[in-house]
């Protein structure tokens, strides 16, 4: 009788959870919005460390392909 009531129970549960309301939420990408290249003048070039510069070049190559590929 247990079992029973258990499974009508669970299977009310996930008939319920499959309804939906209609319509699909739209998801807007924002990522890109907020994210600019870095520049460098001269001063920066002459004074940042090779590291530095080439973790700056990642990040603007990623803008790049990434960003402003889809505007």
């Amino acid at each position: 009788m247990c079992s029973r009531l258990l499974t009508i129970c669970l299977t009310t549960t996930l008939l319920g959870s499959c309804s939906t309301t209609g319509s699909v939420p739209v998801v807007i990408d924002t990522a890109c919005d907020w994210v600019k290249p870095i520049y460098l003048t001269e001063h920066d070039i002459d004074v940042l460390d090779k590291q530095t510069k080439r973790d700056i070049l990642t990040h603007n190559r990623l803008l790049k392909s990434q960003c402003l590929v889809h505007k």
